[in-house]
């Protein structure tokens, strides 16, 4: 049985917060751009950041500079943008254009049925023959001259790959798929035609009936009173259904409105709107529910609210629009920071730019009051064996290859975790038999 694991809660909980202050891409006051850009517009711009640096907070650094070598023989360092990154040239690709292109204009890499295209960065192949792949070696599926597409298909041959393209209804890669119907078949029954026009053939319903071969008789007739004395059946389309009146709802117009436009269901704080099926209360006063029995949690001349938020009543039901950062259903939660404090310490800023005050994290760390430090920076190298460091949420953390986990992607999963847990037990159990 599996049991409850409380860190794992704990981590769940913290990857909200992280997911919810990594939508925060606007900077509070210079200080969000962590000395490497400035702040426009305070609660309405991202950071302007500067020295190559990039990021809604210029925590990302430039992989190259303009007068480095950091792009090789194969590019050049485009500083016209932030971060600064390398533009690759000789159909060279990655960061540092490093990647070699798959062919080269001269080159035979992509054989006999396909031609390499240069005008662009990587350098690719370009099929031809139906042929495709990245170096032009799938072979089709089908050639003009062939019979693979059989009797009730051609091969399209005026793109790669070439494919079939099937008549008859007929349908599958290699048009071998039967349709349900044919023009001269009784397969639709009496209450339904093939329709031929288009591939796959289907059946076209007719008299109320659907399904695949019209089999499925209509829940109710133009002359019969399945629909009750609440309902009328619709013919003129199938399948047919009930069209209920009176409030009245259901397949067969038997389920009841909660409301009558003489009635009192919705009591004192609403009213029965009788415009469109099903009858529905119409609330009023900040009322709610089905019957208007719910009533609000605050009043336009009432106190519920406190000193932090007052009574929005335009709309119902009424709610506590709430002030000076405080939230809750009726604003009695303090927020985590103020303008003027230091609640979110040296790696953050109080964000006032909304209704709810929070810490919006520097840096890369994370937390509500932003006292997590991030295992990794953008760019670094401390997430291991191939890992990479995600800096879409805060704090930064490492996204690791498959089978490796922690902090750093240096703990192994648990396929490796049980072989050496059965080594200990091995080994004890050895030590254990040789005394006695």
């Amino acid at each position: 049985m599996a049991r409850f694991h409380p860190m794992l809660a704990v981590t769940g909980i913290m990857l909200y917060i992280a997911l919810g202050e990594g939508a925060i891409t606007d900077c509070v006051d210079a200080s969000s751009c962590n000395g490497h850009g400035t702040c426009p517009s305070p609660c309405s711009a991202p950071c302007s950041c500067t020295d190559g640096y990039g990021g809604h907070d210029c925590t990302i650094p430039p992989i190259c500079t303009a007068a480095g070598s950091e792009c090789g023989a194969n590019g050049a360092c485009t500083t016209s943008s932030s971060p600064y990154v390398c533009t690759c040239s000789n159909g060279y690709s990655g960061p540092t254009c490093t990647v070699a292109p798959i062919c080269t204009a001269a080159g035979s890499q992509c054989g006999t049925n396909g031609a390499c295209t240069t005008s662009a960065t990587p350098y690719v192949c370009t099929c031809s023959n139906g042929y495709s792949g990245s170096t032009c070696t799938i072979a089709p599926i089908c050639t003009a001259a062939g019979s693979q597409c059989g009797t009730h298909g051609s091969c399209t041959t005026s793109a790669s790959p070439y494919v079939c393209t099937c008549t008859d209804g007929y349908t599958g890669s290699l048009c071998t798929t039967a349709p349900i119907c044919t023009a001269a078949g009784s397969e639709c029954g009496t209450n339904g035609a093939c329709t031929t026009s288009a591939t796959p053939y289907v059946c076209t319903c007719s008299n109320g009936y659907s399904g695949s071969t019209c089999t499925i008789a209509p829940i109710c007739t133009a002359a019969g009173s399945q629909c009750g004395t609440h309902g009328s059946c619709t013919t003129s389309a199938s399948p047919y259904v009930c069209t209920c009146t009176d409030g009245y709802t259901g397949s067969l117009c038997t389920t009841a409105p909660i409301c009558t436009a003489a009635g009192s269901e919705c009591g004192t704080n609403g009213a029965c709107t009788t415009s469109a099926t099903p009858y529905v209360c119409t609330c009023s006063n900040g009322y709610t529910g089905a019957l208007c029995t719910t009533a609000p949690i605050c009043t336009a001349a009432g106190s519920q609210c406190g000193t932090n938020g007052a009574c929005t009543t335009s709309a119902t039901p009424y709610v506590c629009t709430c002030s000076n950062g405080y939230s809750g259903p009726t604003c009695a939660i303090a927020p985590v920071c103020t303008a003027a404090g230091n609640q979110c310490g040296t790696k953050g800023g109080c964000n006032t730019c909304t209704s709810t005050y929070s810490c919006q994290c520097y840096s890369g760390y994370g937390g509500t009051t932003c006292a997590t430090a991030p295992p990794c920076t953008a760019r670094g190298s401390e997430c291991k064996n191939g890992g990479s460091c995600d800096i879409s949420t805060f704090p930064y953390t490492c996204t690791c290859p498959s089978g490796l986990t922690g902090a750093t992607c240096q703990g192994a999963g648990s396929q490796v975790t049980f072989f050496v847990a059965t080594l200990i037990v091995s080994a004890l159990s050895s030590l254990f038999f040789m005394q006695y």
